[in-house]
């Protein structure tokens, strides 16, 4: 701690320099003006990133979510022109089109099944609240006679712990729900509005496509943005791509493995182990590993033996896929995402698990070009 109590110290005598005596900066030898005007750079660039991702941001989202959608289907509009010789208006709506009626197939279908399933597992409730009742009594059970420790009434115990938890859902959390139901459906709608203004910058972007970047490219803010654009698409952008990918396919391997059993929630328990395996130091291990255990108390070997080979192949899917996707390690610390999403946190609220890193990524940028930029 003593580093940390001499950096503090440092840090008050700068400040007070600054304030009241200014002139002593004058009379710094050259490194250390240098170090100054690093600080003040670095300050600056954090500030203007902490205002832009609290103000700026939330008006010129759907226009960056409409620029990226015709970054990514440039390629394809581009293709068909030239083939066609159409007018890139028209068919950037065909092509814009087309994409909304395939994602929204594809959301309607996976939506439904979801729902079907969220409605199945309330209407058993009982019998599955039943299961885990058994199961707990069970485990206390075996613990009495195997170790010799005496649990008391099991069940009793469990009525106890289940009636905590219903009492706390009556009090607290559906009253919540209620009251909040005006500002959720406020947020659905400006959902709603906000994906409507991102595909129709999105289609009006694509038919003014080569005028926009060819000005973008002229301005000294635009070729930052491709600056801050390329290095983004070879750090992160890589990272979260090849993330995204994993995940589809881990869920897909869990979907189509559960089916195959005769879960009736495969579609949602395919979906959860999927997130679980895209979340550090979680994985697919979390769910399976329990599941493997239980079926083994029961007896049940051929459940347990499939959900272990579930469990290896999803772990092979992503050894497999994740060194051919991302190849070299990325040059950001584990340690440092990790920082970054907390902060963030802390300092957007539950957005930050997003703008954490991205404003870090940010900063970092902006402070390298201003460097190279003074240099």
């Amino acid at each position: 701690m003593a580093w940390i109590q001499k950096s503090g110290r440092k840090a008050e005598q700068f400040i007070y320099i600054i304030i009241y005596n200014p002139h002593i900066l004058l009379s710094m030898r050259w490194y250390e003006k240098d170090n100054v005007k690093k600080i003040i750079l670095l300050t600056g660039v954090t500030l203007v990133v902490y205002l832009s991702m609290r103000y700026v941001l939330p008006i010129v989202i759907p226009f960056l979510l409409g620029a990226a959608l015709a970054m990514m289907l440039n390629p394809i509009v581009a293709k068909i022109v030239e083939k066609t010789g159409k007018g890139r208006s028209m068919i950037s709506m065909i092509v814009v089109s087309v994409m909304l009626a395939a994602v929204g197939a594809l959301c309607f279908f996976a939506g439904r099944a979801v729902c079907m399933q969220l409605a199945a597992l309330a209407q058993n409730a009982d019998a599955i609240e039943g299961n885990i009742r058994d199961l707990w009594c069970d485990c206390c059970l075996r613990i009495e006679r195997g170790l010799g420790v005496q649990i008391g009434e099991a069940e009793q115990l469990y009525v106890k712990m289940q009636t905590k938890v219903k009492n706390g859902l009556q009090s607290s959390t559906l009253p919540y729900l209620i009251k909040n139901s005006v500002s959720y459906a406020k947020a659905v709608f400006a959902l709603m509005g906000l994906s409507l203004v991102s595909v129709i910058s999105g289609v009006l972007i694509l038919t003014d496509y080569e005028q926009i970047a060819g000005a973008v490219r002229k301005s000294a803010a635009g070729r930052l943005m491709i600056q801050v654009k390329q290095h983004a698409k070879s750090a992160g952008g890589t990272y979260l791509k090849a993330q995204f990918i994993i995940l589809v396919i881990i869920s897909l391997i869990c979907i189509i493995g559960l089916f195959l059993t005769g879960n009736p929630y495969a579609m949602l328990a395919g979906m959860g182990i999927g997130l679980c395996d895209a979340l550090p130091f979680i994985g697919t291990g979390t769910i399976f590993v329990p599941w493997i255990i239980i079926d083994i108390i029961y007896g049940r070997y051929v459940m347990a033996a499939v959900y272990g080979i579930l469990y290896v192949i999803c772990s092979f899917a992503r050894q497999l896929l994740e060194p051919r996707l991302i190849g070299e390690k990325l040059g950001y610390p584990p340690i440092v995402v990790l920082m970054s999403i907390y902060i963030g946190i802390h300092v957007y609220g539950a957005a930050g698990v997003l703008l954490g890193p991205v404003s870090a990524f940010l900063i970092y940028e902006l402070y390298a070009a201003g460097l190279e930029a003074a240099g």
